[in-house]
């Protein structure tokens, strides 16, 4: 039956004793106190919190960062023909939908409308502090590195330290503290040249790089490795004026990324790709320094004057190291910094070409192919044969015997050439040869470039055919003696 029935066949008063009647007994049971601050049953303090954080409390704002309009009038540029926005409050780069959503959409709007909001043409890195600030964003703020005013009294540990890295020699001693220097004394200086320290495992190449040098450079400096190198993304390139690379090409990598190592040392801009942001350039001033544990860490060209090469694999005793890093502790990477920025760099450049060490000299002889080591081994005198214009025919095969002898690596004959052609020049010539009463016959040859300028003068061919039979003719004697033996 229904409360209608119930009606219809008992009067109005039956049901309103059975309502009454369950009401009372849902609420029999007694109601649980409210928990107070006093309560020991209460593990979390219970707190009203307001509707809205208070206006304008900034970094020290309880409720997390606030940006008030007054802050985006003041602070904010927005970057002309783009979506991004500099916020120069805390000196980064934002797109406009994501300041949108930090600061709210009144907010937003607000200082979108206003006659006062600031816009700049262009975001540039420029350490040298030349562009005019009231058209363009610069990423540069200065170094945060007080300098100690000791100086070299406060760092003789250090410069012992790289003294010692040098190999105890003078001229690459003060080469590398003057390229250290002279982006410390005119930032953004970029160098023509870069570092590449290797050797073995604890001689100390990182402690002054990393710990040293790149603590001068504070934010501006960075370490990468091989990711880093083979990413699309290249914002680690972004306000960098020093990057420690750290074993960033293996040893078959090496020739596929000397493009992309020379294009980061010697290039004139950069271009920053970063997650989520759009495509910029920067102008590049990073200067590098490589590290490596490897032998041959990296291609070299003859006649290279990109590198500046140190080979350390003097280790020393613990307590060196416990006496360099209690200078480092006393204030000694400041000391250093100030005797950088005080040293005498008359004559020294960003151009200035690198001193040709014995490091440097066997890693660009284990970088070259065996066609090009093995011309560089016949200019130097040690292959016992006259070093000359020469027949093609003749200087390959002076190459297959060389290789049979040394075990390297035969080549195709064209490719050979090739090779050699980046060293020599070549000719194509009428001349008596093989005899020298023979008759004219077409020789290709090769042609030493210090003879180069004689190439088709006036008793060239005669001079051409000498030097190519006494090459021939050594050839031949020594593959005799080859053959008694």
């Amino acid at each position: 039956m229904d409360w209608n029935d119930l009606h219809q066949a008992r009067g109005l008063d039956a049901v309103r004793e059975q309502l009454t009647a369950a009401v009372e007994a849902a609420n029999d049971e007694t109601l649980p106190v409210a928990p107070s601050r006093e309560s020991g049953d209460q593990t979390d303090e219970v707190t009203a919190a307001p509707a809205h954080p208070p206006e304008g409390e900034g970094e020290d704002n309880p409720f997390g960062v606030r940006v008030s309009k007054g802050d985006m009038l003041q602070h904010f540029r927005l970057i002309y023909g783009t979506d991004l926005v500099w916020d120069g409050l805390r000196r980064k780069l934002i797109r406009v939908p994501h300041v949108r959503e930090a600061v709210g959409r009144e907010t937003f709007k607000e200082w979108q409308d206003h006659p006062w909001r600031m816009i700049a043409e262009e975001v540039v890195f420029d350490p040298t502090e030349t562009i005019d600030p009231r058209l363009s964003v610069n990423l540069y703020d200065g170094f945060k590195m007080e300098a100690d005013s000791r100086g070299r009294q406060g760092c003789e540990r250090i410069l012992n330290h790289v003294w010692r890295l040098c190999g105890y020699r003078e001229e690459e001693f003060f080469w590398l503290l003057k390229w250290m220097a002279l982006p410390l004394q005119w930032p953004g200086t970029k160098m023509a040249t870069a570092v590449l320290v290797h050797g073995s495992e604890g001689t100390g190449k990182s402690l002054l790089f990393e710990g040293i040098l790149k603590r001068i450079y504070g934010e501006y400096g960075i370490t990468i490795g091989q990711a880093q190198l083979e990413s699309q993304f290249t914002g680690w390139q972004s306000r960098r004026l020093f990057a420690l690379a750290e074993e960033v090409v293996s040893r078959a990598e090496k020739a596929h990324y000397k493009g992309v190592l020379k294009h980061v040392v010697t290039g004139d801009e950069l271009q920053i790709n970063e997650k989520n942001m759009p495509l910029r350039s920067e102008r590049n001033h990073v200067n590098f320094v490589f590290l490596s544990n490897s032998t041959v860490p990296l291609e070299l060209d003859l006649g290279d004057r990109r590198y500046f090469v140190l080979h350390v694999e003097d280790l020393p005793p613990p307590a060196y190291f416990e006496a360099l890093a209690e200078e480092i502790d006393q204030g000694g990477v400041e000391c250093f910094y100030r005797y950088l920025l005080d040293l005498d760099l008359a004559g020294f450049k960003a151009h200035t070409k690198p001193p040709l060490s014995d490091a440097k000299q066997r890693l660009i002889d284990s970088s070259l192919s065996p066609a090009r080591f093995f011309v560089h081994e016949w200019r130097a005198g040690d292959l016992g044969l006259p070093y000359g214009v020469v027949a093609v025919a003749d200087l390959w095969k002076a190459f297959l015997r060389w290789c049979e002898n040394t075990n390297e690596f035969k080549t195709k004959q064209r490719w050979f050439c090739d090779e050699v052609a980046r060293d020599l020049v070549r000719d194509r010539r009428d001349i008596r040869y093989p005899a020298a009463n023979g008759e004219f016959k077409t020789t290709r040859l090769f042609v030493p470039p210090e003879q180069a300028d004689k190439i088709g003068k006036a008793g060239w061919p005669d001079h051409a055919a000498k030097e190519a039979r006494d090459f021939r003719f050594k050839l031949e004697v020594k593959a005799d003696e080859g053959a008694r033996s």
